[in-house]
C-alpha cells in the first residue's frame, strides 16, 4: 500500500509518472469537497460535501452524541459549525448541514461496477493529519446480517485506514466515490459503505428542507418522569432559543420546553425531531408534548418549520 499527504510527495515510488501525476491531480480535485469532522469529546473524522448547499455525508458514530458541538473544517481553512439532518445508525450513515452554499460536491459512481484488483483510494485526517491519501486493492463486495435481519453490503479492500479516516470517500481511478470508510475489519481488511447504499438512502430521506424558528439542544430527561412516558425515554429536545422574528410565531412555546413528541411521534433527540418535521403534513399548528417546569403538558403549537425548501 502507498500513502501519499497533501504536504509530501515520495519520489521513490515504485509508479510510473503518469500514474502517479493523474494520482496527484485526482488528490488535488477530490480535496476542496472532503472535509474534517470535529466532534466535541469524541476526536475527528471525515466528511465528504455531497451537495452544493452545505449538506455534508459522515458515518453515523463519528456524530452519535446529538449534545456534541459538531464543526466542519474545509480545505480553504474554514471551520463552520454543523448540525445533524437525517441519521442512520444500522447504516452508518449521517447527514450534515453547514450554513453555506459555495461548497463543491464528490461526484460518486456506481459501487456495483468495482471489479477485483482495482486500485482504489482514501482520504482523510488519520490520527489528525489532515488529507492524508491512501492506496489499495478493492478485495470484494461483502455483506453481513443485522440483528433484525436485513442484509448489508459493504466494501472490502486493503486500503490503509486509521481513526480519523471515518466517513470519508473511498475513490475509483477516476476520482468518484464508491465507498464511504467507515472501519478496518480484522488483518489489513479495510471497510467501506457502498455509494449505492449511500444514494439509495439519501433518496429515501423526506424531499423537503427544514429550517428551524428555534434554536435546539438534545437533553437529558429526569428519571422519574422519563419513567412514566410511553413510551420510557431519557432524552428530549430543548427549546434553548427563539429566534426574535419568530417571538409572536411562537407564543405558545417558552425557552427551557423540553419537546418529547411532535404529532404523537416521539422526539429523543435533534435528528428524530427534524425527521418528524419533515414528514409531517404543511399546516399552521401541530400538536406538541413538552415538558415545562416539570410538568409534561399538550400544546398545539404554530409549526416549528420558518420556511420549506425543495
Amino acid at each position: 500500500m502507498t500513502q501519499l499527504t497533501a504536504h509530501t510527495t515520495h519520489s521513490s515510488l515504485p509508479l510510473p509518472d503518469v500514474f502517479s501525476s493523474a494520482l496527484t491531480q485526482m488528490f488535488h480535485t477530490a480535496q476542496p469537497s472532503i472535509v474534517q469532522v470535529r466532534t466535541q469529546g469524541r476526536g475527528a473524522g471525515t466528511g465528504i460535501v455531497w451537495y452544493k448547499d452545505g449538506r455534508i455525508i459522515t458515518n453515523n458514530h463519528v456524530v452519535a452524541d446529538d449534545r456534541a458541538h459538531i464543526q466542519v473544517l474545509l480545505a480553504d481553512d474554514r471551520t463552520l459549525d454543523a448540525r445533524v439532518l437525517a441519521r442512520n445508525p444500522r447504516l452508518d450513515l449521517a447527514l450534515l448541514k453547514v450554513d453555506a452554499d459555495d461548497l463543491t460536491p464528490l461526484e460518486a459512481n456506481d459501487s456495483a461496477k468495482l471489479r477485483v484488483g482495482e486500485w482504489v483510494f482514501a482520504i482523510g485526517h488519520p490520527w489528525g493529519q489532515r488529507w492524508v491519501l491512501t492506496a489499495g486493492i478493492f478485495s470484494k463486495m461483502s455483506t453481513a446480517k443485522t440483528r433484525d435481519g436485513q442484509t448489508l453490503q459493504y466494501i472490502q479492500s486493503d486500503v490503509r485506514l486509521a481513526p480519523g479516516n471515518s466517513g470519508g470517500p473511498l475513490l475509483d481511478a477516476d476520482g468518484k466515490v464508491v465507498g464511504i470508510n467507515a472501519m478496518i475489519f480484522g488483518g489489513d481488511l479495510s471497510v467501506a459503505i457502498p455509494s449505492n447504499v449511500v444514494t439509495n438512502w439519501l433518496a429515501s430521506l423526506p424531499k423537503r428542507r427544514i429550517v428551524l424558528g428555534v434554536e435546539i439542544q438534545t437533553v437529558d430527561i429526569p428519571q422519574n418522569i422519563g419513567q412514566t412516558l410511553q413510551p420510557q425515554r431519557t432524552t428530549g429536545v430543548l427549546i434553548a432559543g427563539i429566534r426574535p422574528e419568530r417571538q409572536e410565531q411562537f407564543q405558545d412555546l417558552l425557552v427551557g420546553d423540553t419537546v418529547l413528541a411532535v404529532d404523537g411521534k416521539p422526539t429523543p433527540n435533534n435528528a428524530a425531531l427534524l425527521q418528524v418535521l419533515s414528514q409531517s403534513e404543511e399546516r399552521t399548528h401541530i400538536p406538541m408534548t413538552l415538558l415545562r417546569g416539570g410538568v409534561v403538558v399538550q400544546v398545539n403549537a404554530a409549526t416549528l418549520l420558518a420556511d420549506l425548501g425543495a
